[in-house]
């Protein structure tokens, strides 16, 4: 059983800052924004508030209380195939409740697939309770990054979610290195396509990464962190990531800090340059090492 409160968004509507440490206390999940309604421009119009908003909802999330971007609109009438792939990804990667609104009795396989993907179902669920953030956006491709276990050594595993908003009809493609994402574990990361169900192996944080996503469309990559046997760490807490800041450039969470290195050197945000977004044609995944 769930405690379900929808009175945060009627008080964000009467211009009245929600308590949330009330909210917390009291609810397993809450709304932020509007109903969602069985369309694209419904489910971009929620995906923009809670890119736009993330410094103030971000925070509030952890484990056994979410932020509630409303329901699954997969398998209804209003979103494409690939737009009810990016509708469950995005879902995964906010750490949002999976709420089904479809008729099962008559929902087609393929979006019937999409909602019992259960690698991306194990990303929604992640122990950490971490809600992920919109780390670059810029004419029309966004990527999503969210921490998830295991955390090894010091550093998070990753979810990421590169997100095409664009309409021009053509697949985008997407090169971006590890590090530029903010993945700096020198050991590496085993690196999966969790839609294809595809694993490229352990992936070093120079390799560069190149994903070709289809008009409003998602691909999303599990980068779980590889162990460096050469090193052993003791563990402090975990906290919430806190040095993201607004995204005109592609930034990066604060690595998890073991007690024994408290001076150990934390990326800063960077600029990437080279992010691709032309349209040619080589393999969705390739990775490259620089």
């Amino acid at each position: 059983m769930v405690y379900s409160c929808s009175w945060p968004v009627y008080q964000i509507y009467a211009k009245i800052v929600p308590n949330f440490k009330a909210i917390i206390d009291t609810c397993n999940l809450w709304r932020n924004f509007d109903d969602i309604q069985d369309s694209w421009a419904s489910l971009e119009s929620i995906i923009d508030y809670y890119g736009d908003n993330q410094d103030a909802i971000v925070p509030n999330a952890g484990p056994g209380h979410f932020n509630d971007p409303d329901m699954l609109i997969v398998g209804n009438f209003g979103l494409s195939y690939e737009q009810s792939k990016t509708q469950f990804a995005l879902w995964a990667i906010l750490a949002a409740p999976l709420l089904m609104s479809v008729d099962l009795r008559t929902i087609r396989p393929e979006y019937k697939a999409i909602l019992q993907n259960k690698k991306i179902i194990a990303v929604d669920q992640d122990p950490l309770g971490i809600q992920g953030r919109r780390i670059y956006k810029h004419r029309g491709i966004e990527i999503w990054a969210r921490p998830i276990t295991p955390v090894v050594q010091g550093y998070f595993s990753y979810a990421i979610a590169f997100l095409n908003r664009r309409t021009d009809g053509t697949p985008s493609d997407i090169a971006v290195t590890l590090r530029e994402l903010g993945l700096i574990n020198i050991a590496g990361y085993q690196v999966e396509d969790l839609y294809e169900d595809v694993s490229y192996g352990v992936l070093l944080p120079s390799t560069k990464i190149r994903v070709k996503v289809n008009p409003s469309g998602v691909v999303i990559l599990r980068a779980n962190a590889h162990a460096d046997h050469r090193t052993t760490f003791r563990y402090g807490q975990f906290s919430t990531p806190t040095t993201l800041r607004p995204t005109d450039n592609l930034l990066t969470f604060q690595s998890f800090v073991p007690q024994s290195t408290a001076r150990l050197p934390i990326t800063q945000p960077t600029r990437i340059p080279s992010l691709s977004t032309t349209r040619t044609h080589y393999n969705p995944f390739l990775p490259i090492q620089l």
